[in-house]
């Protein structure tokens, strides 16, 4: 996969080690493998308790799994579901930001061999996209089979997001994109794994309007 800046100023990438949060580890697992939505490990909870516990289940949070997108190239999500994050270990790089706590959904889409697509939507008070792709970039780093990392700028749905793409050794890529929602403390996540540049950026065209 090229990495490219995609209409977009690139930043210097940060090189802080860290071990990669849980959240990220879920998601990023089931990009780098291409894995079935089903293989996504469901952590069961009480959505309406105060959130002190991780955890992540099908219908958690209706509202923010609402939010998702229902298709991608004609195709239903291979797995949509819900969660949050309310440990320091989970909310890894977030917590120092002033985090304490992130409701969170995501739809998989499980497309052929390594290739697979995340749409997620992340939501805490003051969350912007800069943190959410400091937050994959911290496991990134620490990864001994990431050969490169590139961080940028970019612009989707005429929003101000950031972008991270990942080069692996064995030869996949993985590209993050991190955009604001509409309603502040909402950002949106594009997680890739050997999508091709040209279809994340119509991916992005297709969901910058989330």
């Amino acid at each position: 996969m090229r990495l490219t800046n995609l209409r977009c100023h690139r930043r210097r990438p940060s090189v802080e080690r860290r071990r990669l949060p849980a959240v990220a580890a879920i998601l990023l697992t089931v990009i780098v493998a291409g894995a079935c939505g089903s293989a996504i490990p469901v952590v069961t909870f009480d959505p309406s308790t105060p959130c002190t516990t991780d955890g992540r289940q099908p219908g958690a949070y209706p509202d923010l799994e609402a939010l998702l997108p229902t298709t991608y190239q004609d195709r239903t999500p291979d797995n949509v579901d819900s969660g949050r994050s309310c440990t320091p270990a989970a909310l890894g790089t977030l917590a120092d930001h002033g985090i304490t706590g992130v409701r969170f959904a995501g739809a998989t889409w499980d497309l052929d061999g390594t290739t697979a697509l995340t749409v997620a939507l992340f939501e805490a008070d003051g969350l912007t996209p800069g943190e959410m792709i400091d937050f994959y970039q911290a496991g990134a780093v620490g990864n001994g089979k990431v050969d490169k990392l590139v961080t940028a700028d970019i612009t989707v749905g005429g929003r101000p997001g950031s972008r991270l793409d990942v080069l692996l050794s064995d030869g996949t890529g993985q590209t993050i994109v991190a955009w604001p929602g509409v309603e502040n403390g909402r950002v949106f996540v594009l997680l890739a794994s050997d999508l091709g540049d040209a279809k994340v950026i119509k991916a992005l065209e297709s969901f910058g309007s989330l």
